[in-house]
């Protein structure tokens, strides 16, 4: 069993929580107390997330890129300068246009250069004789994002208002990944060879293998950025409460953690490629229940399988990137691969929108998006 350092690899974690939890999962607590305080339209302020989306996945690249040439110091003190400082322009924001550049700027950049392509690599550069444990390690600490922000961040807005909610979210988050650049440093020997990254990259594509798990990454991304935006309406459109609709939902996010505790046995006994494509298997196979899940029963078969799925494939993907790109390249290999997930994730919502506003069914996109993940699973390959 391979070796990792522990403190840092907690510490890789904290920076993981802070930033998925004080944008991605905050911001659809704060969405409301924005509009009812500013009078902005919800489309638009809907819109400044979607755009810091835009911003992550078209960074991710270059957070990786970065990561490759410079090390986790400098990328980790850019985000907190430039990310943690844009979240708080936008916290002070008067009119809308203030807020839209500064969120979205904000946003991205925190998961262009601290999303889990660049902590993940992070790991494994700390972890050389226990890679994959860290990556998995990393994931399970990770896993508990939702569940600490969405409930610190409803508590903050009750008790403060959505400003100092979103300050005290950006500052906490610029402090974690201070410590981040003080204890973690991935920089490479000075006479060690910088990585070729886009040649390495390049010549990884050459290979069907990478060029399969690179389409199986996008039609996964356009499953989850279905499940993630119409998980509730699904529900209650199917007809369960909108209370048990939120509380199967939020379970969900729970759940990931059925799919990360179990995970090195799963790949020791079935290998990275098989676990990912049961990952995969999985997310299909919650969304079918999603489509349906008018009653406690379904939902729950929801909340506990696709959360085993999607907890499970967080981790896989950096183990398989690993496997697939090699670990000189890994942070640009993991940039490409982020992007083409995260670009894939913002098609599936409004691909799935355009459908149920068509046929008038919202379990019919739900449905299809289930199709589209498990196909995935026929795409991934051990070997060319």
């Amino acid at each position: 069993m391979g070796v990792i350092p522990r403190a840092r690899i907690a510490v890789l974690g904290l920076i993981t929580i802070a930033v998925y939890g004080s944008w991605f999962y905050s911001f659809g607590v704060l969405l409301d107390p924005i509009i009812a305080d500013t009078g902005w339209s919800e489309p638009a302020v809907a819109a400044v997330f979607s755009t810091s989306s835009v911003i992550a996945g078209l960074g991710a690249l270059a957070g990786g890129l970065f990561l490759d040439w410079w090390g986790s110091r400098l990328v980790f003190l850019t985000a907190s300068v430039i990310g943690g400082g844009a979240l708080v322009v936008a916290s002070r924001a008067t009119d809308a246009t203030t807020f839209a550049i500064s969120g979205a700027i904000g946003g991205g950049v925190l998961a262009s250069l601290a999303f889990y392509h660049v902590t993940q690599t992070a790991a494994v550069r700390i972890s050389p004789n226990g890679e994959d444990r860290a990556i998995a390690v990393l994931t399970i600490w990770g896993a508990f994002a939702s569940a600490i922000y969405i409930p610190l961040s409803a508590w903050l807005v009750s008790q403060l208002d959505w400003r100092p909610t979103l300050r005290i979210l950006a500052i906490s988050t610029m402090a974690t990944l201070l410590l981040g650049a003080v204890v973690i440093d991935t920089r490479r020997d000075r006479s060690a060879r910088r990585p070729r990254t886009f040649a390495d990259i390049a010549g990884s594509l050459r290979s069907g293998r990478a060029r399969r798990f690179l389409v199986s990454q996008a039609l996964a991304g356009i499953g989850v950025g279905t499940i993630l935006v119409y998980q509730v309406p699904a529900m209650t459109s199917a007809g369960l409460a909108l209370g048990a609709a939120s509380f199967w939902a939020g379970f969900r996010g729970f759940a990931q953690l059925g799919g990360r505790l179990p995970l090195m046995p799963l790949v020791r006994r079935l290998g990275v490629p098989n676990t990912l494509r049961l990952a995969y298997l999985a997310i299909a196979g919650g969304s079918i229940a999603l489509a349906f899940a008018g009653n406690q029963v379904l939902a729950a078969t929801y909340a506990l399988v696709a959360g085993f799925g999607i907890g499970a494939v967080s981790p896989l993907v950096g183990m398989h990137s690993r496997s697939v790109f090699g670990s000189e390249s890994l942070g640009t290999a993991m940039g490409l691969v982020g992007l083409v997930f995260l670009l894939a994730n913002a098609v599936g919502p409004v691909s799935a929108a355009w459908v149920a506003d068509a046929t008038g069914s919202r379990a019919i996109p739900v449905a299809i998006s289930a199709m589209i993940v498990g196909s995935a699973a026929a795409v991934v390959r051990s070997s060319d």
